[in-house]
């Protein structure tokens, strides 16, 4: 009995030659066919693990690592309907500070840059790309540029009427056309994760961990970081030196066998460490 798979697509023999003359040449790259194979993999494994958050944390958790590796992103907005109310509310994911006006922009689905947004993804309901410095009106645009941010990638969920159901912006330095491509297949599953991930009631607080990793002030240090801070930021919130918040952080990391302070407050608050974030209600 012979079954259909859904890849590796078999390689023509056009690319086998193509392949043959590198192999011939010396160091050969795995074949093409190989490459999308491992790319493959790697969507279905987002997809199925979608499933799996169940708290705002834990969504965090699979955006910065199923999702990061397929999305590079150094921003994420997550907007999205509250039945039965049509209005949006936002979520934004995000390491380094994006400043208090692009904050309360793109925490706010009623400002005019998200309707901007709305409108420009309503016009095809397909992945959009978008270069910062060129789109217009420049005004709505400029506290991304300010924050380093060059290119954003949007796309969404329909839902009824011209709203869609939800709506996810990512930000960072830019996409090619296969990350494109990336985003219009995950979207389904971003939008199930982050769907399941806000079931918690609101303002549930759950409880910590017995034996927990980091000290009262490594708490204070990742609040810190969870709200964007800087080293400096938090220095001078806390009243010590940026000497001694470096080491704080490096400590964390250790403790939390993070990679990088994202995960790093991804962790903790996996792990109770930090009370779970309750979205902004608009």
């Amino acid at each position: 009995m012979s079954m259909t798979q859904p890849f590796p697509t078999p390689p023509s023999s056009d690319r086998l030659d193509r392949t043959d003359r590198v192999a011939d040449a010396g160091d050969a790259l795995p074949l093409a066919w190989l490459q999308e194979r491992v790319l493959g993999e790697r969507l279905l494994e987002a997809m199925w693990s979608a499933r799996q958050p169940a708290t705002p944390a834990q969504f965090f958790v699979w955006s910065q690592n199923r999702l990061q590796t397929l999305l590079p992103h150094r921003l994420l907005v997550c907007a999205t309907d509250v039945p039965p109310s049509p209005r949006l509310t936002a979520q934004l994911f995000h390491l380094k500070p994006v400043g208090t006006t692009l904050q309360a922009q793109l925490e706010t689905p009623d400002h005019g840059l998200w309707l901007h947004l709305i409108r420009r993804w309503g016009e095809g309901r397909r992945p959009v790309r978008l270069d910062v410095a060129r789109e217009a009106p420049s005004a709505l645009f400029q506290p991304l540029l300010e924050a380093g941010l060059r290119t954003l990638a949007l796309h969404g969920v329909t839902g009824d009427g011209e709203r869609p159901q939800s709506l996810f912006l990512l930000g960072g330095d830019g996409w090619d056309d296969e990350q494109m491509q990336r985003l219009e297949l995950l979207t389904p599953a971003l939008h199930a994760a982050w769907r399941r991930s806000r079931l918690q009631q609101r303002g549930q607080v759950l409880p910590r961990r017995v034996g927990m990793l980091v000290t009262p002030r490594e708490q204070q240090i990742v609040e810190g970081l969870r709200a964007g801070l800087s080293n400096e930021g938090i220095a001078i919130q806390l009243g010590i030196s940026m000497f001694t918040v470096k080491n704080h952080v490096r400590k964390i990391l250790r403790k939390l066998g993070a990679n990088n302070r994202a995960q790093a407050v991804a962790i903790a608050m996996a792990r109770r460490e930090l009370s779970e974030p309750d979205p902004t209600v608009l």
